[in-house]
């Protein structure tokens, strides 16, 4: 449930909290989907990682990587999106920069290594 949860989160938090009566502002709506991408990620690591003792060596290191990848990509947009849109201040730029060199990071280490 991770996956689909986090993928509401993501892409559609306007959408998925009045169902719950919640109303979030602006800024609730970027926390909520930050959170969303946790749960993707999250869930797209447990997906790969799942048969991790029989798929070899390196079956879990690659779910790290990926998942890290891909909620450091998203984070990455959606904090510049929101420091675009004044919803966060000129730190908004820094999380943004920071979620991107992780990103890159994670990717370097995804295409490197042999599993």
């Amino acid at each position: 449930m991770f996956i689909p949860f986090g993928i509401a989160m993501v892409t559609v938090p306007s959408f998925l909290f009045p169902m719950l009566a919640l109303h979030l502002e602006a800024d609730g709506l970027v926390m909520a989907s930050t959170v969303g991408s946790m749960l993707l990620s999250f869930g797209v690591i447990c997906l790969l990682g799942r048969n991790g003792a029989g798929a070899g060596a390196g079956a879990e290191m690659r779910a790290l990587l990926v998942g890290n990848l891909l909620f450091h990509s998203i984070d990455s947009f959606l904090t510049g999106k929101a420091a675009l849109l004044g919803v966060m201040n000129g730190a908004g730029y820094m999380f943004s920069s920071m979620h991107f060199l992780f990103a890159i990071g994670f990717l370097f280490y995804l295409r490197r290594s042999s599993f």
